[in-house]
Order: C-alpha cells, then structure tokens, then sequence
C-alpha cells in the first residue's frame, strides 16, 4: 500500500490533513480500509489530504510520526505512543474498546473514539434473531441432530414473554426495538438508569439480580468495564428460570462461560447464543463447541459487510469536520467509564 497527497485545496479549510490508516493481514474483505473509502469521505476536510495506508506489520514511521489521525483496529498502543506525538485523534472501528484501556498510552491531546452505533442495524436483527431461536428451542434441536436423537420439545408463542437487555447503549437499543415488534416486555438495564424508548423498564446495573428471575431471555450487551466485567456469574446464572435463554453480544468476559455451560449441562437453563469468546478464532479444542443447548456463532451478529468499513470511516470524517469547527467530537471514550 502506498502514501499519497491529493492536492485539491478548498476555500475556508485551514492547513491540510494528515491521516494514517492501519489494516491487519488475514481479515475478511468486509474489515479492510481502503484508499478509495478514505478519500471519499475525506472529500471536505483540510486539503492537502496526506492519506497513508499500511498494514500492522509493514509500519511507515515517517507518516506515522506526522499524522493528526489514525484508524485501524486491534492496534499496538505502544506503537502509537512511541511514534505518533502529533495524533489528535485516534479511531477505533469496532465499537468495544476494552484492549486499549487504560488510555495512558495516548499523545497528549489526543482522543480515542469508537464506532459505536454503526452496528445497530445488524445488531438488532441478530438479537430478534436469536430470541426467537431461544423461544422455539433451536439450540437443543441443533444438539439433538448432532447426537441423532429424534426429541420432540414444543414451543409457545413469544409474545407476551419477558426479555432483559444487560445494557442498553446502541445496541442493546436496536435489539430492544426488535424485541418490541416481537410483542415482548422488554426490562433493560444501563448506568444512566435513563428511559429508552423501546424499553417498558429501564434499571440501574444494582437492580440486575432482582431483574433475572422475571427474565424468559436475557440478552448481555453491556461494554465491558471493571463494572460489568463478570457481572453475569453462577450466582446471576441460577436466578434465571431453568426455561430461560441467554444471548451474548458483547464480550466473554461478561459471562461466566464456565458456569453457563454447567447450567446448559445440569438442565438448569434452557438454551444459549454466543457471538463472543475469550479467544479468538475459537480453537477447535475449546469445550464451547460441545455444551449442549449451545450455538456457537463466530463473531459475526453486527458486522455489515456492504458498509461496516464505510460507516465507520464516515465517523472519522465527521469528527474531523467537527475538531476544524470547534464542535464536541462523537463517540469519544471516557477513561473513567471504560467507553
């Protein structure tokens, strides 16, 4: 990949703007920032447009040390914290951010965002998705073809059942909307404790063990914090009804794999989705390919392959509209908050 300047100069911008994109080798198509992309949603900002666009492990260190803005994902803070002084802002295309705090490794000035939000869409439809594979008992069908056991389980309507939503941001959001159409009761919890338009009861995170056992599904999309980190355990676990689901969007350590799985193996929970593990790929040794009731999902729940990368660059672009104009930036993480 190369380093261009694209000379265009426009009325009214100030000094030029210098970009550094960061792709990794070995992801899908859908992951990868282009030159092309980068332009075009540049096409307003400060021009010159210093545009430099490598791979992780073919670094340019000449532009890195130059560039006011970086983009990428799964990056080396050290990296940027030893050879990019002038970053203002740095951006994160997926929207959990939990391998780059504490933020002590960026320039100073400098701010890191986020692309929550841009997985909304997607992510609303898995999660109405995956309630209703709970409800109709997907994952025990998918472990009874595996063991070629004809087992008839019924199911009832989903209407009229109770989903929790362990953290309603944008995603917890979109997929307490699709719940709505579900014709579901919808309990949500988010620090704010704010109401949310597609939730009939929002709650503080302290109000989670007194939520659980109203719970036919509960759905964890929560980010990961020193908060929410493990806060669904064997104890949590036990307070759902043995008929009820869980479902996992946000990351593993949320939940207490292990405990999960004893639950799906002793019948004391119904069925699970998991779209996150601690490793990842997931090894073919792991135990989670095994537990019954179990359906593995390779992290894929809220990745739009026609614009995931698009959307997410238009981000950058807007904050740096904003950062020219003297506005508040978007999706900027709070060191305190941990998103």
């Amino acid at each position: 990949m190369t380093t261009m300047d694209t000379r265009t100069g426009r009325d009214g911008w100030a000094a030029g703007t210098r970009v550094y994109v960061e792709n990794r080798r070995g992801r899908l198509p859908a992951y990868t920032i282009t030159e092309e992309l980068v332009r075009e949603a540049l096409r307003d900002a400060p021009q010159p447009l210093t545009l430099t666009v490598r791979y992780a492990d073919e670094p340019d260190f000449a532009a890195l040390a130059e560039a006011e803005f970086f983009m990428g994902s799964g990056f080396d803070t050290r990296r940027l914290a030893d050879h990019a002084p002038r970053l203002r802002i740095v951006h994160c295309t997926s929207a959990g951010v939990d391998q780059y705090l504490p933020l002590d490794w960026l320039p100073a000035g400098a701010v890191l965002t986020n692309s929550s939000g841009i997985h909304a869409e997607k992510g609303g439809e898995f999660g109405l998705l995956a309630l209703l594979m709970l409800n109709d008992r997907i994952p025990e069908h998918a472990t009874n073809q595996r063991r070629h056991r004809w087992h008839r389980t019924l199911s009832s309507p989903i209407r009229g059942k109770t989903v929790l939503i362990h953290g309603v941001g944008a995603l917890g959001g979109a997929i307490a909307e699709k719940a709505k159409l579900l014709g579901l009761q919808v309990l949500g919890t988010r620090r704010s404790g704010a109401p949310h338009p597609y939730v009939d009861r929002m709650h503080g995170p302290g109000d989670l063990r007194r939520l659980l056992p109203e719970a036919d599904f509960l759905v964890v999309s929560c980010p990961v914090t020193a908060e929410t980190r493990g806060s669904i355990g064997a104890a949590e676990i036990a307070l759902l009804r043995p008929e009820a689901g869980l479902v996992n969007v946000s990351r593993a350590s949320v939940v207490d794999y292990a405990a999960l799985a004893d639950a799906l193996r002793g019948g004391r929970l119904a069925g699970a989705v998991l779209d996150v593990f601690e490793q990842e790929p997931l090894p073919p040794e792991a135990p989670w390919w095994d537990v019954p009731n179990l359906l593995v999902i390779p992290h894929v729940s809220s990745d739009n392959p026609e614009d995931y990368v698009r959307r997410s660059v238009a981000l950058l672009a807007e904050n740096i509209g904003h950062l020219v104009a003297g506005r508040p930036l978007r999706n900027v993480v709070d060191p305190v908050r941990g998103y």
